[in-house]
C-alpha cells in the first residue's frame, strides 16, 4: 500500500489513532521518498527505547506500533488476490499502451496503489489523519524525535531536512487524479535506469490509469476491510498495545 493507503487501514484499526502512531503508519513510505534507509524499532515492548540515548515515551512506543502496522498492512496487500489480479492487468494495460517492461512493471505496482490512495482521500476522517501524520513529523515534536533516530547517525542529518521538505510539500490530494499519479511515478522512478518512467510514456500512463480509476473506486471499501483482516490476524502475536485493534 502507499501513504493514504496506511493511514486508512489505521484509522479503520485504531479510530483515535495519536499523530504519531498514525506517522509511523506512513514512515517506511517517507524513507522511500528521500531514499533513507530506516531500521524498524521493536513494537513488542509498551515503551521500546529507539536508541540508548533518544526519545523514551509514549510518542516513541506509538510510532513503533504504527511502523510494525505498515510491514503487517503491506504484506497483507501484497499478498492479495485483488492486488495480484489487478497488478498484472494494469501491466498488461500498460504493455499494451506502449510503455517499457520496467517502467511498465513499476507503474503497475505503485500506480495501482497511488490509484487506491486517490479513492481514499475522499474520505474526510483519512484527509485529517493523513494530515496529522504529516505534522507529526514535521513538527519537531517526540514523534518526530523518534522517527529521525531510525536512519543511521550519518543520515539523520539529510533525513530530518527530508522530513521537513516531504511534510511541508507532500499534497495527498495528487493522488486523485491520474496525471497526479503519472507525475508522481515519474518522479519516484528518476533516475532509476530500469524502471524510469520518461516524457514520452507520461500520456500513457496517464490514459491507462484514467481508464482503471473506475476500478479502484468500485473496490476501494473493502480492499481496506479485508487488509485489516488479515493485518490484524498477522498482529494477533504482539502485545495489545501493538496489535491493530478491532473497532471498524
Amino acid at each position: 500500500m502507499n501513504l493514504v493507503g496506511h493511514v486508512a487501514v489505521t484509522v479503520r484499526g485504531h479510530a483515535d489513532a495519536p499523530p504519531a502512531l498514525l506517522a509511523g503508519a506512513m514512515l517506511p513510505d517517507l524513507g522511500a521518498i528521500a531514499r533513507i534507509r530506516l531500521r524498524s524499532p521493536d513494537a513488542r515492548t509498551p515503551h521500546p527505547r529507539l536508541t540508548s540515548d533518544g526519545p523514551d515515551d509514549d510518542a516513541a512506543a506509538d510510532l513503533a506500533v504504527g511502523i510494525a502496522g505498515h510491514h503487517a498492512t503491506d504484506a497483507a496487500f501484497h499478498g492479495s488476490a485483488w492486488f495480484h489480479e489487478h497488478n498484472r492487468r494494469l501491466l498488461d494495460a500498460l504493455l499494451d499502451a506502449g510503455v517499457e517492461r520496467g517502467p511498465a512493471r513499476a507503474s503497475a505496482h505503485a500506480g495501482l496503489e497511488m490509484l487506491l490512495d486517490g479513492e481514499l482521500i475522499g474520505d474526510p476522517q483519512v484527509v485529517d489523519a493523513t494530515r496529522r501524520a504529516l505534522r507529526a513529523v514535521g513538527d519537531g515534536g517526540e514523534a518526530r524525535a523518534a522517527a529521525v533516530t531510525l536512519a543511521a547517525p550519518e543520515d539523520r542529518t539529510e533525513w530530518a531536512a527530508r522530513l521537513d521538505q516531504i511534510a511541508g510539500s507532500l499534497d495527498p490530494q495528487a493522488y486523485a487524479t491520474a496525471s497526479g499519479v503519472a507525475l508522481r511515478l515519474q518522479r519516484m522512478t528518476r533516475g532509476r535506469r530500469r524502471i524510469e518512467l520518461r516524457d514520452e510514456h507520461v500520456t500513457a500512463v496517464t490514459s491507462t490509469l484514467e481508464a482503471y480509476r473506475s476500478v479502484v473506486a468500485r473496490d476501494s471499501r473493502h480492499v481496506v476491510d479485508d487488509v485489516l483482516v488479515t493485518a490484524r490476524a498477522a498482529t494477533r502475536s504482539l502485545p495489545a498495545h501493538a496489535a491493530l485493534s478491532s473497532t471498524a
